[in-house]
């Protein structure tokens, strides 16, 4: 899974497809099936495809954000023509299109790349990104340098040129830390009920943004388990420090205790919740 998203009374799943085989290998695309009611599921047409030099060789994960306007953008890892992992994106060509089934590919790709100094073979899984106080958009990519595990964070006012924030979000002596989810937790007592999810557009708001919890999950490439802490997030210097009570190492808590692997989650508005 790569992209899950509600859009418009439909729940729409983009994942991971090898069109050559049953099994993953290199030649990824992104395929899509859409819902009303998350257990019948209707499959559409491929969405993604390497098309461009700045894809070339394969379409890996990424994620789904719907921009003011309603207008849904897809940000996914490229391979590029030298094997580089690079983060595109690709805009919806026609609103009226609920089941989303045809997707544009700007020249201006890509919008995120790494430089000199960072392993451009591990640097992948854009996570959905959130509209922040200071009118910016953030993004967080994971990544790694030897047995450090991290992630990266991005931000953006146009959703087209963006910068790489001065800090790391985080990091661990962990291995590469792949498919890095970054979402809002609402708190007993706060302004928002805690049984109820927080949306990543809501965090425009100061006092909620400032409020809230944020859980960081980030899939471990050598352990092949998801692991979680909560925490806070500073808009500031865009770090995020864990709480104490919540173990920062590949002996802390697993999202899933199941034979689970770089998942993802969305918020779905209609019901007003958080789903993996």
């Amino acid at each position: 899974m790569v992209g899950p998203m509600y859009y418009k009374g439909f729940y729409d799943l983009f994942y991971q497809y090898n069109p050559n085989a049953v099994f993953w290998d290199y030649n990824i695309v992104w395929a899509h099936a859409v819902s009303t009611n998350l257990i019948d599921w209707t499959l559409l047409e491929l969405v993604i495809v390497p098309s461009k030099q700045f894809d070339k060789k394969a379409c890996w994960s990424g994620s789904a954000t719907v921009l003011p306007g309603g207008v849904p953008v897809l940000m996914y890892t490229g391979i590029d023509n030298r094997s580089h992992q690079v983060k595109n994106v690709a805009y919806l060509a026609d609103l009226s299109d609920l089941v989303l089934r045809n997707w544009s590919k700007p020249d201006y790709n890509p919008i995120i790349f790494p430089n000199n100094n960072m392993n451009g073979s591990a640097f992948r899984d854009p996570n959905t990104a959130w509209y922040s106080p200071d009118g910016q958009w953030r993004v967080v990519v994971g990544s790694k340098a030897d047995m450090k595990g991290f992630t990266f964070i991005y931000r953006t006012r146009d959703f087209k040129r963006w910068i790489k924030a001065d800090h790391l979000l985080h990091s661990g002596m962990t291995g590469m830390w792949e498919c890095p989810v970054f979402y809002p937790v609402a708190v007993t007592g706060g302004s928002r009920h805690y049984q109820y999810g927080v949306d990543n557009v809501e965090l425009s708001d100061r006092a909620l943004a400032e409020e809230v919890r944020y859980l960081l999950m980030v899939s471990l490439d050598l352990k092949r388990y998801e692991y979680y802490t909560i925490g806070r997030y500073s808009y500031s210097t865009d770090q995020y420090i864990p709480d104490t009570e919540f173990p920062d190492n590949e002996f802390g808590l697993r999202y899933d205790y199941g034979n689970i692997y770089a998942s993802k989650t969305f918020y779905d508005p209609a019901k007003r919740r958080r789903i993996l």
